[in-house]
């Protein structure tokens, strides 16, 4: 019995370790980040893990000023927001089909749809763009906004068909027999059960249109049209780097995704382990 105990210590003491380094991992990029953001170019090259000489904010100031990043976040917000209204409004009732409803080639289309998400967009890039050239919307924040909808629904697809596989299919029934409609049952009864499902959906699009670089890279070609990612880019000159600028700009970037992060947390984690039994 007290083997058994001491392996069992050993092995819980092991994987705090494991999770400690992992923690450390993903965290050091983060701190170092905003420590740099602090410091001038020299500071960051001769102490580059040493606190900061001053707490400054002129990294921020002159990154959101002089920099444009003022621009560039707005640009970021639209494309982002937009890719969010079109996500769900596609994917939830997509969702909602493939799991409740029974019609005929379901599956063969729910594949067939699976199927973009091993495609990737490297691959696919220079046909997009041309595509968007002959529909005028290359250098627009429009196209921009609907090519990366389009690329995340087949993912989108996916998870909100696993959340709804969730929700029991008499409830659908019951409010048939109560007289309501499919539309009408989708978003009264259906969709408001479906809510953490939602919003790991929406979270997970958000980060990846927010941080998106190769899309706007392409796609965009006025500066004045750059999101954030692109924004940081352009920080960089070909002969000097003010590094301050980039890791102030860094930081500016990152504060959108933790702070819904933090907010949704519980219901990012619900949506994700929902349909893990199925």
């Amino acid at each position: 019995m007290e083997s058994l105990i001491r392996r069992w210590k050993s092995s819980q003491f092991a994987l705090w370790a494991i999770l400690l380094l992992l923690l450390l991992l993903i965290t050091a990029p983060i701190f170092y980040a905003i420590l740099a953001s602090f410091k001038t170019n020299m500071e960051i090259f001769n102490t580059p893990f040493s606190l900061p000489k001053s707490w400054n904010f002129d990294n921020y100031m002159n990154a959101w000023n002089l920099g444009n990043f003022k621009v560039y976040f707005l640009n970021s917000a639209f494309i982002t927001i937009g890719g969010m209204v079109i996500v769900a409004l596609v994917a939830c009732p997509a969702g909602y089909a493939f799991a409740q409803l029974s019609f005929k080639g379901s599956n063969l289309l729910f594949y067939l749809i699976l199927l973009g998400m091993s495609l990737p967009v490297q691959a696919i890039i220079i046909p997009i763009f041309f595509q968007l050239k002959t529909m005028g919307l290359v250098n627009t924040l429009t196209g921009v906004t609907l090519v990366s909808s389009g690329l995340a629904l087949p993912f989108s697809i996916f998870l909100m068909r696993n959340t709804f596989r969730d929700i029991p299919k008499e409830l659908r029934e019951s409010a048939a027999i109560d007289g309501a409609g499919e539309w009408r049952t989708f978003w009264s009864v259906i969709l408001p059960l479906a809510k953490p499902g939602l919003v790991a959906l929406l979270i997970f699009t958000f980060m990846n249109i927010w941080n998106d670089f190769l899309l706007p890279l392409v796609l965009l070609i006025n500066q004045e049209k750059f999101t954030i990612s692109l924004g940081l880019y352009s920080f960089q000159g070909e002969q000097t780097t003010n590094f301050g600028l980039i890791f102030g700009g860094t930081v500016i970037s990152m504060i959108p995704s933790i702070i819904i992060y933090i907010i949704f947390q519980r219901s990012f984690v619900e949506g994700m382990t929902g349909g893990a039994n199925k």
